[in-house]
């Protein structure tokens, strides 16, 4: 495995994807690609299915669901052990990717030595004239970061920076995770899943590089179908927690007031009264109790950041949309 690009993808029980995805990833048009796929401890055929159709695949068996940013750094850092690797490429294996998709993420790379991070477009895979996510933004007037153009008809045709790239078909330079890395991570574990990749994009900025929209790189996304197996209330808790991390780890004290808020604002525990206080008592001491880790995390970032806390002004200002 020596090509210059190596996809990353993660399968949990997802046997069902995966032909899908494989095949339309072994007809891309840019061919110097090797492919690791991550099993988090699936308990159906999917590993055998991969070693008996996609024999070119290489395969790490977890042996347990580690989460997407802890599965997802599993693979990072077997492709980083090869020196020859300048792309590290993620994509959700309930995808199918268009024949060109690498060659327009890599040449957008290839066109600035300051990119850290390519955004593929992402469309819904039963409508294929319907966005799932067009770049990662901010909501205006809060710092929730939301995917562009999400459900609305397909807009979006201009290659642009944005805030941050789904995780779900994103490119990252070598140097960019390396250099935005915490400890033997680059998305980070505490995560679990949900947000891990808005965490991994700011760190990649504040360290000078960009973070680029490329319209041209489209997926096809079964949205949700492999999350669809945990409960609503599991994926509201793991994304709420995770901006609640984000905020610890990376915002300046000033702004946590507006941070705090966007949790509790836009992911609702329950529909009755017990069931939110026992939601937000289970975030509470979930957040509690990595604090001592988040706090180390903050004081890490701030010694090796480049920009000081004027930059969260800019991107505020610069990346925000209303839809």
């Amino acid at each position: 495995m020596n090509s210059p690009a190596t996809i990353i993808i993660l399968n949990y029980n997802g046997r069902q994807h995966l032909e899908t995805c494989l095949q339309s990833l072994f007809k891309q048009t840019y061919r110097e690609f090797d492919v690791i796929m991550v099993d988090n401890g699936s308990s159906d055929s999917s590993i055998a299915y991969v070693r008996k159709n996609f024999a070119q695949v290489k395969i790490i068996e977890a042996g347990k669901n580690y989460g997407f940013a802890e599965g997802n750094n599993i693979g990072i850092r077997e492709a980083l052990r090869n020196p020859e690797v300048k792309y590290i490429v993620t994509l959700n294996n309930d995808t199918e990717v268009k024949v060109d998709w690498l060659k327009k993420l890599v040449k957008v790379a290839e066109s600035d030595e300051d990119i850290g991070a390519c955004a593929s477009k992402l469309l819904y895979f039963d409508q294929r004239n319907i966005v799932d996510s067009a770049g990662d933004f901010y909501f205006t007037g809060s710092l929730k970061v939301f995917p562009r153009g999400h459900g609305k008809s397909d807009k979006y045709f201009q290659t642009e920076e944005c805030l941050s790239a789904c995780a779900g078909a994103a490119l990252y330079r070598r140097e960019a995770l390396e250099q935005s890395r915490l400890g033997n991570d680059f998305f980070d574990s505490d995560h679990f899943a949900y947000i891990e990749d808005t965490d991994l994009s700011l760190r990649i900025r504040l360290m000078e590089w960009k973070c680029v929209f490329v319209p041209e790189a489209v997926v096809y996304h079964k949205v949700s179908a492999t999350f669809s197996q945990m409960k609503n209330n599991r994926k509201k808790f793991l994304t709420a927690r995770s901006r609640i991390f984000v905020m610890i780890k990376i915002y300046p004290l000033a702004w946590w007031p507006k941070a705090l808020k966007n949790p509790f604002t836009y992911q609702a525990g329950g529909t009755g009264l017990f069931e939110n206080a026992f939601f937000y008592t289970k975030l509470f001491f979930s957040v509690l109790v990595k604090i001592p880790s988040m706090l180390g995390k903050r004081r890490n970032i701030r010694r090796s950041r480049k920009f000081g806390n004027e930059i969260f002004s800019q991107w505020a200002e610069k990346f925000s949309k209303t839809e």
